[in-house]
């Protein structure tokens, strides 16, 4: 499916394939999943001409776009990272490579990630991030607690619950209602136990919601039944990845 996109945006774990376009015989690089599959993509060309036509990489991708007299020109395309870049030795599923689009919060959550979880030669993929977010969620919060100089804990837990609903409310299961100025899907963080009442710090906690069901438990008139019913919900989404 295709999707936004903003220059700057950078996904992670995004499924490459090599083949032969119809105007070139050289070997190119598209996208499998997420992104229209005629998008182009820059990519190493040493790794193109090396391997055989129909070979899946991994890879991080920023979108970029070329400019002419300071001006933004032509089409998006996707740059990979040559670092991120992993070879699929037995391709089986794409179902565990799920592009993420980590800087959905926050940029300093963003770049937290990128400092600290990942390394010169391997990304980290959707489960990955959620072992680090588990190993920084707290069930006792303190709202001065930073687990490093640039971002909050927060930051992060939000980041994660956006990341994991991929675009679509973990209550109604229903789209974003509307694209942010960004480009990115607009939903809203929810602590299902408020953190001022006691509430835990961790994925089990947060729910991403569209401001519709957002609302429902402020001022509807079932709004605590259907807090307790995401409490649920979001449980069930959690164990699914385990």
């Amino acid at each position: 499916m295709g999707t936004a996109l903003i220059i700057g945006d950078r996904f992670e774990g995004v499924l490459l394939e090599t083949f032969v376009g119809e105007k070139s015989s050289r070997p190119r690089v598209r996208p499998l999943e997420y992104f229209d599959k005629d998008i182009r993509v820059e990519f190493p060309r040493h790794l193109r001409d090396d391997n055989p036509i129909g070979t899946r990489f991994t890879a991080d991708v920023k979108v970029a776009q070329k400019t002419m007299n300071m001006r933004p020109h032509g089409q998006h395309y996707l740059v990979a990272s040559e670092p991120s870049i992993i070879k699929v030795e037995s391709f089986k599923t794409t179902s565990q490579l799920i592009p993420i689009k980590l800087n959905t919060a926050s940029d300093r959550a963003y770049k937290y990630i990128e400092e600290e979880f990942k390394s010169k030669v391997n990304l980290i993929s959707f489960n990955e991030f959620r072992i680090k977010v588990y190993g920084v969620a707290t069930n006792n919060p303190d709202k001065k607690n930073v687990i490093s100089t640039t971002v909050n804990r927060l930051d992060l837990i939000k980041t994660y619950a956006l990341s994991r609903a991929k675009g679509n409310c973990e209550g109604c299961n229903k789209e974003a209602p509307f694209l942010k100025r960004n480009g990115q899907p607009y939903l809203e963080v929810h602590h299902i136990d408020e953190l001022g009442k006691g509430g835990s710090d961790s994925p089990k906690n947060v729910i991403a919601l569209c401001p519709n069901c957002h609302a429902r438990i402020t001022h509807g008139a079932d709004g605590i039944g259907f807090n307790e019913l995401l409490k649920t919900k979001v449980i069930e989404i959690e164990n699914k990845f385990e």
